[in-house]
């Protein structure tokens, strides 16, 4: 292990002893009862140590992430380590702020930090066990400068970021999400990328469900940074190859035509549009491998063009001044997967990274669309930020 990761992981330990500490220093000035404060450290300390034990199992020595073909345990973990944190966080900045105060007023202070710690607890064991059942069907109507007379009401499914592996074994979104865009009535499903989380075996088992998905419809992906496994330590390249082919193989088995870096003509009526689609575009450490002339090339000129990019941040640096291109369809973000919503207005710590991370957006004559995922990443919770399904109907703006 290189030195500098010694000494973040001494830092981190470091950081989090005290974090236990100053949260059980806390919790013990408001219960003054001698037993109930002995239950309590041992509680404390018991958990603590599991956590470092299970912390240096999964993430130092003999589970590594990077070494690792699948991440069921990991995941659970973090959820435990993040609840755990956010929960001993206000503990402690209560047991910090509480020395600058009169005694008096220490135990105001000490209740107030008890009880947001409370409300954080709630809220995340919610988003963790009921929030990731959740699905959201976002109904939008995008009025595009003229768009084809035949494609006048034209409907169109958005998905993204499913990360089959996040779901440990469970089918249940995705098959509702199945039934709600059987029942939506669209002409064309498009989805933006990041089927995997890492790895091909991720997509075994799962071709009835996303057949029964695209069967019905047209259906159309792209590539996003998780699906091209450089989230992993390989044993030379020819494994990561065949680990990549077999997740572009996967997309065409459930039933799209996958566009790398390509586009394919939607005839509708007597009307003509192109769906084009790259390859990941994103800012370091995610991977760019989009080439966007490629990807429009022979779409003839004055063409409507929807184009498919995971990362929105391509739209937002690249594509939004372009004539050519009217609606971007993205994800990437997940909106981190939690969200605060008040009086219609709503915000993510996303919002730090891109300013486009959900929703709809506009310049001049151009839209994007970026979409929260039906999977998760990282940590399989959603807080207040349920999956989605986009049904985007097309309407037309004629100009003189």
């Amino acid at each position: 292990m290189r030195t500098f990761q010694i000494f973040y992981l001494i830092l981190f330990i470091c950081f989090y002893l005290f974090l236990s500490y100053s949260a059980y220093l806390s919790v013990t000035r408001i219960l003054r009862v001698d037993p109930v404060k002995k239950s309590i450290k041992i509680f404390i300390a018991i958990t603590t140590l599991l956590i470092l034990f299970a912390f240096f199992c999964l993430y130092i020595w003999p589970l590594n992430p990077r070494s690792m073909n699948r991440f069921d345990f990991h995941f659970i973990f973090n959820i435990v380590l993040s609840i755990d944190f956010a929960v001993k966080t206000p503990l402690s900045i209560s047991f910090i702020a509480g020395l600058f105060f009169a005694p008096r007023r220490k135990h105001v202070i000490y209740i107030m930090g008890l009880i947001f710690s409370i409300s954080i607890l709630i809220s995340m064991l919610y988003g963790s066990i009921f929030g990731t059942k959740e699905l959201d069907v976002n109904e939008i109507e995008i009025e595009i400068k003229d768009l084809p007379l035949s494609f006048e009401g034209y409907r169109i499914a958005h998905i993204s970021d499913i990360h089959l592996g996040s779901f440990i074994n469970s089918k249940s979104i995705m098959k509702r999400a199945g039934n709600k865009i059987a029942n939506a009535n669209v002409n064309l499903i498009l989805f933006t990328g990041d089927l995997v989380n890492n790895f091909a075996n991720e997509t075994a088992h799962w071709e009835a469900i996303f057949q029964s998905i695209t069967k019905p419809v047209r259906s159309y992906s792209i590539l996003g940074n998780h699906d091209y496994g450089n989230y992993s330590v390989w044993d030379n390249e020819r494994n990561k190859s065949d680990n990549f082919q077999k997740i572009i193989d996967a997309h065409q088995r459930f039933g799209f035509h996958i566009l790398n870096n390509q586009n394919s003509k939607i005839v509708f009526g007597n009307d003509s549009i192109y769906i084009a689609g790259v390859e990941n575009w994103g800012h370091p450490p995610f991977p760019q491998y989009a080439n966007l002339d490629q990807a429009l090339k022979g779409i003839p000129s004055n063409s409507l063009i929807i184009l498919l990019s995971h990362d929105p941040a391509h739209w937002n640096e690249v594509i939004k001044t372009r004539n050519d291109i009217r609606l971007t369809l993205s994800g990437h973000t997940h909106g981190l997967q939690w969200s605060i919503s008040r009086a219609g207005f709503r915000f993510s710590l996303s919002y730090l990274t891109r300013r486009n991370w959900s929703g709809l957006y506009k310049f001049e004559d151009n839209y994007l669309y970026v979409n929260v995922g039906l999977g998760m990443v990282a940590i399989p919770w959603r807080i207040n930020m349920p999956a989605e399904i986009t049904i985007i109907t097309l309407k037309r703006i004629e100009v003189d």
